[in-house]
């Protein structure tokens, strides 16, 4: 485990450390979540699962429903139900060879 000190400006902010920005892929408009755990402080890089969460959120509030955790998971498992149909025909119109390949989609569209 390798430990940084940095100060704390007097709005709050402080720079997280090169190193620390390399390993995580974190630059300028990167997002991180912070969570507190007892008396740590943990940072994390925000994920896509993160950034669904949020948009879960956001229809269950456009919809007035109750946000909760049991709310979040039904409407996650409605996700994932539309996403394992659309992986399974998917998959049928590939064994089926109903499909074009990149290059010849390029050719109908001219090399757009």
């Amino acid at each position: 485990m390798t430990e940084y000190d940095v100060t704390i400006s007097s709005k709050g902010q402080f720079v997280l450390p090169k190193e620390v920005r390399d390993k995580f892929k974190l630059s300028a408009g990167s997002k991180i979540k912070i969570v507190v755990d007892g008396e740590q402080i943990i940072l994390k890089p925000r994920t896509v699962a993160d950034e669904l969460q949020d948009l879960i959120r956001a229809d269950l509030a456009k919809e007035g429903k109750l946000i909760n955790e049991e709310t979040v998971k039904a409407y996650q498992a409605k996700i994932a139900q539309a996403l394992d149909s659309m992986v399974a025909e998917a998959e049928k119109e590939y064994n089926a060879k109903q499909y074009i390949t990149l290059s010849q989609l390029k050719q109908e569209n001219g090399d757009v």
